[in-house]
């Protein structure tokens, strides 16, 4: 049915009318912030698609997610290197992007790191998922808080409060300004609607005079298991008190309601945190790859 050697093929945004096709070959990207697609030059089919997310990463460099795929008889022919390039002038417009990153983290050695590989993707990070006991992290922390706060290293205009306490809004804020994000996908889950949805009550939240300097999120996905989604700290309470309070507060949360195990990914630049699971004998569970593709200017 296909010759895109002798038809060729254009790649071209994506219409309404491509919706059928955009949902089979990327049904991961379904909010996506631009799409675009490869038609046959004989019948005018959608024999490839691609797609980018509607908000960027900000590390190690700036810029979207992205799914791309072409049908199984018409690889081979440049379509999905012609794909990504419409991505990439996309990405810049709208972000001022200087790298694609691969919509799905892979495994290293993995088919699917290979075919990134070969769309000119190298890897950026490697991202490790770990289990961690709530009360080693209770056992360790707990006496070094107190010390802490013996030596007046806490400040006494700080408070950590659960998330449910805390205007939504100002926790969405810290969230942008320090990991990005989709504003509403975000705003959904810290209001704890839906599916994934923060956990009111152990997603814990720095104040300092007030106003929000630090956050843990997390949410339950087995009876005795909750997922840390983001540990933040705004830049002025890094490097101390801030972070090790933080965890301590977060952890007694979930403990009180049955959480045993926290579940957490770290990414290579994580140096202290991996350091610190090792030590409480945390178990690394899965490694993956996060690819990336450094931008090349278009006019």
């Amino acid at each position: 049915m296909f010759n895109i050697s002798d038809s060729g093929f254009t790649v071209r945004p994506a219409e309404a009318r491509d919706s059928k096709a955009l949902r089979m070959l990327l049904p991961e990207l379904r909010n996506g912030g631009a799409y675009c697609v490869a038609v046959d030059g004989r019948n005018q089919l959608v024999v490839g698609a691609a797609a980018m997310t509607a908000s960027c990463r900000t590390e190690p460099v700036v810029g979207p997610g992205i799914g791309v795929e072409v049908i199984e008889p018409c690889r081979r022919h440049g379509i999905a290197t012609a794909l990504l390039t419409n991505l990439e002038r996309a990405a810049t417009k709208m972000f001022g992007a200087g790298a694609l990153y691969a919509g799905n983290r892979v495994a290293q050695g993995s088919m699917e790191s290979q075919a990134w590989q070969w769309l000119g993707f190298t890897p950026a990070d490697t991202v490790e998922t770990h289990d961690l006991s709530t009360e080693q992290i209770e056992a360790k922390l707990g006496p070094l808080v107190d010390r802490m706060r013996a030596r007046g290293r806490i400040p006494s205009n700080a408070h950590i409060s659960p998330l449910y306490e805390v205007n939504a809004a100002s926790v969405l804020q810290l969230h942008l300004d320090q990991m990005g994000g989709e504003r509403g996908e975000l705003y959904r889950k810290i209001q704890g609607k839906g599916a994934g949805a923060f956990h009111p009550r152990y997603s814990r939240v720095l104040l300092v005079d007030g106003r929000v300097k630090g956050c843990i999120l997390a949410h339950r996905v087995a009876a005795d298991v909750a997922a840390v989604d983001a540990n933040i700290l705004d830049p002025s309470v890094r490097g101390g008190w801030a972070n090790v309070w933080l965890k301590l507060e977060a952890t007694r949360g979930a403990i009180r309601l049955g959480i045993k195990t926290f579940r957490f990914t770290t990414f290579d630049h994580y140096t202290d945190t991996r350091s610190f699971t090792q030590r409480l004998g945390g178990e690394t569970t899965r490694v993956m790859q996060l690819m990336h593709r450094p931008l090349t200017a278009h006019e």
